[in-house]
């Protein structure tokens, strides 16, 4: 059609040409060249408003498509989705029902790239057209003004795609892969969390059997929880996130300590260490090679710094107050389980069992690579189980526990049972437990609203957001 009035032009601008040249001039020439001037004007006209009506036939087709996919979508019957698409199409211009229209809608497609396609809907919209102003020149011409039919085609279907979105929210993180129980809470009163509940175990199970599973419990209220594989409740679950609980996860937990360096813990500074008795214990920073016991004295105070505890467990048992008087946010503990035999089975866990009142806090600035991190076991560790006995971190029968910082065992259990209160408060508390496996009992409260105070960085959590809409095709 254009090369039509570029050509229809060029032989006006010629004949035009030639009349200048006339001196004579040419009534007869005047007579040919108004109008099939006029003709291509009308023309250009015409055109301009078919493409315009062309492009408000295929809108009014793609937006038909897309609601009646949405009925589809909501399990609508035949009629319902048809009548939809037609009353969308009347919305933009196209009434079925008016002369020359016609508006075709067919689930699923029959015709193109998805004919029969379960859920697509095709919507078809014809209008009977003829030229107007270009019917003047035809007339006077004597050619004929026959009508013809425009069209327009769309076909749309639900389309899902899936949107992630990291938060560093976590607090109580078990890392195991596999499809195994990860977390197990059980037999507990009250338990609050500003944090979410999280672990990458694929296990699809109830009970011991699911990834996450809790249980026995008087009231939880939660952020949110976590996982790639099933959540078991024995009852309802409080949420403090409108979107929880985020089940079967495609992505993973985002460990911020596992760059953490490999422990050195150069020459042993104490052998064996050992008191089972006495009013009060002073504690200094060093390598203690061959473990840390304490039992049965009344004060044990921590010195700010670094404690290697190597080739043996750190034991804590029948205490009265366990503390670092000298502590702040800056200078803090950092407890490190590691070897300096050789041999990774060397490395211990923690034990604190039988005491009074606990209360130890990580720094932020004299705790070198272990900014932030409380209790840290040598990753070179053989991996535990849920129900290993040994290398676990354990905390249990104590009246009150504030640990603040990070606990990372990822490669055994992290246990916590018969605890009157833990954790501080909402604003201030940190606690951050990150282990292969989770297992508390007779627990109450965990916070993390204080973490930035001690260089303490709560676990990102990516989540994965299924959106279904519906798009067109074709």
């Amino acid at each position: 059609m254009r090369r039509a009035i570029a050509r229809t032009l060029d032989a006006v601008r010629l004949a035009s040409r030639r009349v200048v040249r006339d001196d004579k001039g040419s009534m007869a020439t005047f007579l040919i060249v108004v109008p099939v001037l006029a003709g291509t004007v009308a023309l250009g006209v015409e055109t301009g408003q078919l493409y315009r009506v062309k492009r408000q036939m295929q809108s009014a087709a793609d937006s038909a498509a897309i609601t009646g996919s949405l009925d589809r979508l909501a399990s609508a019957t035949n009629d319902t989705i048809t009548a939809s698409a037609r009353y969308d199409a009347k919305r933009n211009g196209f009434d079925y029902q008016a002369t020359g229209i016609s508006v075709t809608v067919n689930s699923p497609p029959t015709s193109g790239p998805n004919t029969g396609t379960v859920g697509a809907v095709e919507v078809i919209v014809t209008k009977a057209q003829t030229f107007s102003l270009g019917a003047v020149i035809n007339s006077w011409m004597g050619a004929s003004n026959n009508g013809f039919t425009m069209r327009a085609r769309s076909v749309a279907a639900q389309s899902s795609y899936t949107t992630y979105a990291t938060s560093n929210e976590a607090c109580l993180v078990a890392l195991t892969s596999a499809a195994e129980e990860g977390i197990d809470l059980s037999s507990f009163n009250n338990l609050s969390s500003d944090c979410t509940i999280a672990t990458n175990s694929t296990a699809t199970g109830t009970g011991s059997s699911a990834s996450i599973s809790i249980s026995g419990f008087n009231n939880t209220s939660l952020k949110s929880i976590w996982t790639k594989g099933s959540l078991s409740l024995s009852k309802a679950v409080s949420y403090s996130d409108s979107n929880a609980p985020y089940l079967n996860q495609t992505t993973s937990i985002v460990d911020p300590y596992a760059g953490l360096p490999t422990p050195a813990p150069g020459a042993c500074s104490y052998t064996n260490f050992n008191q089972s008795s006495g009013t009060s214990l002073t504690l200094l920073p060093g390598t203690y090679c061959g473990g840390l016991q304490v039992t049965s004295v009344n004060n044990v105070y921590f010195t700010p710094g670094i404690y290697y505890v190597a080739n043996g467990d750190l034991y804590l048992s029948s205490v009265n107050n366990v503390t670092c008087p000298t502590c702040t946010a800056d200078n803090g503990v950092a407890i490190v389980l590691t070897q300096t035999t050789g041999n990774n089975a060397d490395i211990g866990g923690v034990r604190v069992s039988s005491d009074n009142n606990i209360s130890l806090n990580a720094g932020r600035t004299n705790t070198g690579s272990y900014v932030g991190v409380l209790f840290y076991q040598d990753r070179r560790v053989p991996a535990g189980t849920m129900t290993s006995s040994s290398k676990i971190f354990t905390v249990t029968s104590l009246n009150n526990a504030t640990l603040t910082g990070a606990i990372y065992f990822p490669n055994n259990r992290v246990d916590i049972s018969n605890i009157n209160n833990f954790g501080g408060n909402s604003s201030t508390g940190c606690t951050i437990f990150v282990g292969r496996y989770i297992k508390f009992t007779s627990f109450n409260n965990i916070y993390k609203g204080g973490c930035a105070a001690y260089g303490t960085t709560p676990v990102g959590v990516v989540t994965s957001t299924t959106v279904s809409k519906p798009r067109v095709l074709e």
